[in-house]
C-alpha cells in the first residue's frame, strides 16, 4: 500500500518512544532529515508524473540512445546492417531548498516539545513537497511538444470534456517521436485545473447511462489517471490556469532528481535564541526528457490549451 504521510510520522514518534532520539542528536538529526524526506515524497502528488530518482550528485550529465533502427529481415548466416543511432544529452543541476523550525524554550519547559517538534516536522514536509510539486508541474507546463485548442470551453459547454481528453491520447498514440504502445495508456495521467476537474467529475447521461465524464473516459482508456493540480488552477498559477495535460507518466518523459549522499549535513541543529532551531537542505530539481537533442521538450507531454473560459 501506498505510505500516508500519517504513518510516516507515527514511525518517527515510535522511536522517539523508543528513545532512539531523545539523547542522541545525530539519530534526532537523522530521523528529522528521514521524516522530511520521507513524508514530503508523500505529499508530492506530482511525482506520479516525474518519479523521483536519487542521485549522489549535484550535476547530472547522461546520453542515451534514442529513435534506434532494427534491420529485418536478416539473410542466414548474415549480419544485420547497423541502423540509424541518435543520442540524446540530458543534463541537470539539483539545487538547494532550505526550510527550518524552532523549538523554544518554553515548549521544553512546559513539557510538550515533543508535540513542537512533530508539529514542525510535518509542516516542513509539507512545506517541501509543495517547492517539489511546484517544481515538477512547471517543468510539465514548459515541457510539452503536442498541442491543441479545445473544441469549446467546458465551464460553457460540457459536449467537449470527453472529445477533448480523447483527442490528446490520440495525438500521443500516433506521434512516431512519443513511441509509446496502446498498453501504455495505463501510465497515462490527465493533469487539470481543479474547476475542469469538477466539470469532469459531473454526472451525466453517456450511452443511457448516469455516469461522470471521468468515469467514462476510465472506461474507455483503462488504467488512465484523471488527476487536479492546484498549482495549475489559477490564473496567476502555471499554464494561465486554463489548460490542461495529458502526460504518459514515467522516467522517458521526465524525472524528479534528489540528492541523497551523505557528503554535507543535511539537517543542522543550533541554539536561535530562545530555542533549538533545525534547519533542513534538500538538493533537487526535475527536468523533460527532451524529444532529441535539437529541442527540449517533449512528444509524451500533450497540452489541452483553452479548456476553461474563466479559471
Amino acid at each position: 500500500m501506498p505510505e500516508t504521510l500519517g504513518a510516516v510520522l507515527e514511525d518517527v514518534v515510535r522511536q522517539v518512544a523508543l528513545q532512539l532520539t531523545t539523547s542522541d542528536q545525530v539519530l534526532r538529526r537523522d530521523v528529522i532529515r528521514n521524516f522530511i524526506y520521507r513524508g514530503a515524497g508523500v505529499l508530492t502528488d506530482a511525482t506520479m508524473i516525474f518519479p523521483e530518482k536519487f542521485y549522489n550528485g549535484l550535476d547530472i550529465q547522461t546520453e542515451f540512445n534514442s529513435n534506434l533502427d532494427v534491420d529485418y529481415p536478416v539473410a542466414e548466416g548474415a549480419e544485420g546492417e547497423e541502423g540509424r543511432i541518435e543520442w540524446t544529452k540530458f543534463y541537470m543541476i539539483l539545487e538547494k531548498a532550505e526550510g527550518s523550525f524552532k523549538i523554544t524554550d518554553e515548549a521544553k519547559i512546559r513539557g510538550y516539545q515533543n508535540k513542537q517538534w512533530t508539529t514542525g516536522v510535518r509542516s516542513l514536509a509539507r512545506a517541501y513537497a509543495k517547492k517539489k510539486n511546484y517544481d515538477i508541474l512547471s517543468k510539465m507546463v514548459a515541457g510539452f511538444t503536442l498541442s491543441n485548442a479545445t473544441g469549446g470551453a467546458w465551464d460553457t459547454s460540457t459536449d467537449y470534456v470527453v472529445s477533448d481528453i480523447g483527442a490528446g491520447i490520440n495525438a500521443i498514440l500516433e506521434d512516431e517521436t512519443a513511441d509509446i504502445a496502446l498498453r501504455d495508456i495505463r501510465n497515462m495521467v490527465v493533469a487539470l485545473p481543479i474547476k475542469a476537474f469538477n466539470i469532469a467529475a459531473q454526472l451525466t447521461t453517456i450511452a443511457n447511462l448516469k455516469m461522470s465524464f471521468a468515469d467514462y473516459i476510465r472506461g474507455q482508456f483503462p488504467g488512465l489517471k484523471i488527476v487536479p493540480f492546484k498549482e495549475i488552477s489559477k490564473s496567476t498559477g502555471l499554464g494561465g490556469g486554463d489548460d490542461g495535460y495529458v502526460v504518459v507518466t514515467g522516467e522517458e518523459t521526465g524525472e524528479h532528481g534528489v540528492y541523497r549522499a551523505g557528503l554535507v549535513p543535511l539537517v543542522e541543529q543550533k541554539r536561535k535564541g530562545a530555542s533549538t532551531k533545525y534547519t533542513v537542505r534538500q538538493f533537487f530539481a526535475s527536468k523533460v526528457v527532451p524529444d532529441s537533442d535539437a529541442v527540449a521538450t517533449s512528444s509524451r507531454i500533450y497540452q489541452m490549451t483553452g479548456i476553461l473560459g474563466t479559471p
